[in-house]
């Protein structure tokens, strides 16, 4: 009785105290107590109270339905069918309401109906129990139809912590029970045709989504069917019939042996019931569009928003399902045949809805109907491909006119209205998405009718704007802005030949008003319209232009002038062979005004470095004699500003004053892009090595600074990549700085750097000493900082970045490593922080840990086998212990196939040694856990891989299982885990 009296002094502290601190330990208590045995029987009590209320009633439902998802081991057996009898006794009290407190009754229900095998409900199982606790009794009829909802609803739930094959059970054994569900429904609707008929409707929909158990010459002609069409006509079945007719309709085209004319009864029957909805449609589309347009004209004009929300939920309910008849029916429609065409007409009316939420309804059936007819291979049953393109010329031609009324329904819906200035940040957010999705649209219109026609359409309005522009009137910009963008969504679509429109757009770019909204989209244009600019044979003509518009939209604040820096890096890219030529000297003043710390540019130092990559690309198009002076050019701005960085950072030093890493950074990233995107070897190493006292002076400098040092590393690692061999000694000077920095200061991606080195030098055997040096170095001062799985935890980088040089080391190098001391102390080191919960540092060491095995199983590793033996032989049955606890929960079941392939490559390598290890550890896990039969089966599956049987599904799922079993509850996964201990084991052999 004092805890139950705490319970409730927590409860009413929890909803109802002022106090945030008194609110939080009363929730804190209250998880407590959930997971406590006394919650079983306290939560029974108050539920039967009459006097407990709505707060408490709702805990202790939701505490009761969690208990048996999660706890039902810790009940005695001889208490479940009290239980059972209990929660029943309730749902029936319960049958008014309150809904939230039934609903936690009923999923209770449900998760001991997956828990109690079907003998023990009696003959015929959980629903024939069910079926006579209805037909029997007056009382509770509601509450015992929701049950009857909520069981097939959770018969594929991993909520409940059940073994797998129970799960397995459970579902085939209400799969079996569907015709005895379907007639107690039936039973029902013939008893409480009105009051209960949505229940009905929803229950028949949920178990037709469980198990299509009927034939569809039988179930044409059932009641439930008739019932769940009818309710489309009524405003208290609608929704529940709009579910299980979208039921129905999947239900024929669910891949039944006798295909679509086995369901052509039922088809015969729900298509013309669903199309009579159509006019019902059509005539609140009418109202809809009237009443957009008295919007238009008056904007003071307030609609009824309450029965206009509720006549939009229907309308959401009626375009569902005609969309599902399309999406269902596509390959039929795309036939063109006069029959499904009025589908067709119908989803075009949804299409036409104002509602951009209701005609969004439609875009899937709109890009599957495009793909049924442009994807050829979509006509594989025909016989030639001259038959094929005389077939897709034929349905093209019919859906035409569709797509084309299609551009026209939804290119409208991108335009900015007037307002729109003053909207929430959430409503600019769903009209950008709704833009997006009208993009795609225009992409499935252009597959169907060609890019050039597609583009001919769009563009006439813009064009036809072209008139006023040159009047000296701006316009009305938001039609022209919304032109431009559909333009520029099917930008894809555009042969690169086009020659008609896309030079006239282009042109008329140059003169349309500066409208802020409308440069934005003007600058993505160009940047989408690159590509085409790189071959168009107007291209030398329009180029100057283009680039002078850009550079002036550096100058406009915001999102104009990131626009304009991203469309000058795709122009630069596209066009890199033209404008080396044409306007190179024009391009590098661009580029020294834009790093000019004068510069009146408003480009973020983001924007600046799409300049940097744009001026790079056009640099690597250049013939490589050309190079150095423009080189010298696009580092010596960014090198000074760098120089007096350091500079200012020694003085301040010397004052004691702190620099900014970012001023650092800015530098680094610019000269990171110019040694990524210049492709001249060369060069770019007599550049770096130019730049390398500066930048060993930053590294002294903020050596302790991880962002300063991340990007140092990073462009470090574009000049090992691109520069390779031509670097020379300034590798090795390179390598005793890497070395220097990470014996200080111990960070990450001085190792990452590192591994990029190793790939790329591993076969030059003039580094050879300088990098085993470096593993030797590197190695030591990681393990010795890994040092335990909590010192892991604390690194995860260092982890990371560790056993990816490791990798690398065994991948190109494995001379370095293998035979050396470290190897061993890696080994141990990779045993001891395989656990770690951290996802790509754990990724990493089993990565580490398959690359050994791969290499021991090849034949360039035949070399390194007595020593690789030497070292993990002695270490195999506490690795294969390790490698099992994180199999059954020691890490997260997301990395489970990584862990099970470590697993199997063990066993490939050293047989039936594995095994019996695995042996030695499986039979550590209590039989409660994982029993006698699904620890042999996983052990068998081990053998198999052992003896070569490779990796079959069988294997693998008898490996899933195990880990499934032991993690199927947090309180099984925690006994495991003490049991194996994968975190404690002693490594060190």
């Amino acid at each position: 009785m004092e805890t139950q009296a705490t319970l409730l002094h927590a409860l009413q502290a929890l909803y109802h105290d002022p106090k945030a601190d008194t609110r939080g330990a009363a929730n804190q208590w209250l998880q407590e107590f959930q997971h406590s045995l006394e919650a079983w029987q306290i939560s029974d009590n108050l539920l039967h109270n009459p006097s407990s209320t709505l707060e408490v009633l709702y805990f202790c439902a939701q505490t009761l339905r969690t208990k048996i998802q999660r706890d039902f081991d810790d009940l005695p057996t001889s208490s479940r069918i009290p239980l059972r009898d209990s929660v029943l006794i309730l749902l029936k009290r319960f049958q008014h309401g309150p809904a939230s407190v039934r609903t936690q009754l009923c999923l209770a229900l449900a998760a001991l109906a997956i828990h109690i095998p079907a003998e023990e409900w009696g003959r015929g199982g959980v629903m024939n129990w069910l079926k006579e606790e209805i037909c029997t009794s007056n009382e509770g009829i509601s509450s015992l139809l929701e049950l009857l909802t909520v069981l097939p609803q959770e018969a594929y739930s991993h909520k409940t912590s059940v073994r797998p094959e129970r799960r397995r059970q459970f579902q085939k054994e209400l799969v079996t029970s569907t015709q005895d569900a379907f007639q107690t429904l039936t039973d029902q609707l013939s008893r409480n045709t009105q009051e209960y008929l949505d229940q009905i409707i929803g229950a028949f929909a949920a178990w037709l989504h469980l198990s299509h158990g009927l034939k569809a010459s039988i179930l044409a002609s059932h009641p439930l069917v008739a019932a769940a069409l009818s309710g489309l006509t009524l405003d208290k079945s609608f929704d529940a019939a709009v579910d299980a007719v979208t039921e129905l309709i999947r239900y024929t085209v669910s891949g039944s042996p006798g295909g679509l004319a086995e369901q052509m009864p039922l088809i015969q029957i729900i298509v013309p019931h669903v199309m009579a909805l159509r006019s019902r449609f059509a005539a609140s589309l009418k109202i809809a569009l009237a009443d957009r347009q008295l919007k238009i004209k008056d904007t003071s004009h307030v609609s009824d928003v309450e029965g206009e929300e509720e006549d939009l939920e229907v309308m959401k309910g009626l375009a569902q399902l005609f969309a599902e008849l399309g999406e269902s029916y596509v390959d039929f429609i795309a036939n063109g045949s006069g029959q499904v065409m009025m589908i067709v007409e119908a989803l075009v009316e949804v299409t036409s809805h104002p509602d951009d939420t209701i005609a969004e309804i439609t875009f899937n059936f709109w890009y599957r109907l495009s793909s049924a007819l442009s994807k050829r291979e979509l006509y594989k049953g025909f016989d030639s491909e001259r038959v094929i393109e005389l077939e897709m010329e034929r349905r093209v031609a019919i859906f035409r006119p569709i797509f084309e009324l299609l551009l026209s329904l939804v290119s409208y819906r991108v335009k900015f209205p007037e307002g729109f200035e003053t909207w929430r940040k959430d409503e600019m957010a769903d009209f950008k998405q709704t833009r997006y999705a009208v993009a795609d649209v225009l992409m499935d219109a252009a597959a169907v009718l060609g890019g050039e026609r597609t583009l001919q359409l769009l563009a006439s309005g813009l064009l036809q704007g072209e008139h006023v522009i040159r009047e000296g009137v701006c316009g009305d910009w938001q039609s022209l802005e919304a032109s431009l963008y559909c333009i520029r969504g099917i930008a894809k679509a555009v042969p690169s030949n086009e020659a008609t429109v896309m030079p006239q757009v282009m042109l008329l770019l140059t003169q349309l008003p500066a409208q802020q909204q409308l440069q934005y989209t003007v600058f993505l244009t160009i940047a989408a319209y690159a590509d085409w600019l790189g071959v168009a044979p107007s291209a030398s003509s329009l180029l100057p232009h283009l680039l002078n518009l850009l550079a002036t939209g550096f100058s406009i604040p915001d999102d104009p002038a990131a626009a304009a820096a991203l469309a000058f890096k795709h122009v630069c890219d596209a066009c890199r062979n033209i404008l080396g030529g044409l306007c190179i000297d024009a391009l590098v003043n661009l580029y020294s005004q834009a790093m000019s710390k004068s510069s009146k540019y408003q480009l973020s130092a983001e924007d600046e470095l799409q300049i940097v990559e744009g001026l790079s690309m056009v640099v690597s198009a250049m013939p490589v004699d050309q190079t150095s002076q423009i080189l010298e050019a696009l580092c010596l701005p960014v090198a000074t500003s760098l120089e007096e960085v350091v500079t200012e950072s020694q003085m301040a030093r010397h004052a004691r004053e702190y620099i900014s890493s970012r001023n650092y950074t800015v530098s680094i990233d610019r000269l990171s892009n110019i040694f990524r995107y210049v492709n001249h070897p060369e060069p770019l190493a007599n550049s770096f090595r130019r730049l390398w006292p500066l930048l060993k002076n930053v590294f002294i400098q903020m050596g302790s600074d991880m962002r300063t040092m991340e990007r140092l590393c990073r462009l470090c690692k574009y000049v090992v990549r691109v520069c390779g061999r031509f670097l020379g000694d300034i590798v090795v000077a390179l390598l005793e700085q890497v070395q220097e920095q990470f014996q200080q200061h111990h960070q990450s991606c001085f190792l990452y750097l590192a591994s990029e080195v190793m790939k790329v030098f591993s076969g030059d055997q003039s580094c050879g000493v300088y990098l085993g040096n470096l593993v030797f170095v590197l190695f030591g001062q990681a393990i010795n900082l890994l040092s335990s799985i909590e010192m892991f935890t604390a690194h995860p980088d260092i982890a990371d970045d560790c056993f990816l040089l490791a990798s690398r080391c065994i991948r190109y190098c494995p001379h370095l490593l293998v035979p050396t001391p470290v190897f061993p102390a890696l080994i141990d080191c990779a045993m001891t922080g395989v656990t770690i919960q951290h996802r790509e540092a754990c990724f990493s060491i089993l990565t580490f840990l398959q690359d050994i095995f791969n290499m021991y199983n090849s034949v360039s590793g035949q070399q390194y086998r007595d020593v690789i033996d030497s070292v993990l032989l002695p270490r195999g049955p506490t690795m294969c212990r390790i490698l099992i606890g994180a199999l059954v929960g020691a890490v997260p079941e997301s990395r489970v196939e990584e862990v099970m392939g470590v697993i199997l490559s063990l066993a490939q390598s050293y047989g039936m040694n594995v095994v019996q290890w695995a042996e030695n550890t499986v039979h550590l896990i209590p039989a409660s856990v994982a029993s006698e039969e699904e620890q042999k089966a996983f052990l068998q599956a081990l053998a198999s891989a052992a003896s070569g049987g490779g990796e079959s599904a069988a294997l693998r799922n008898s490996i899933e299982q195990l880990s499934d079993v032991c993690r199927r509850s947090k309180k099984l996964l925690e006994l495991v885990q003490s049991v194996l201990r994968p975190h404690q084991l002693a490594l060190t052999c």
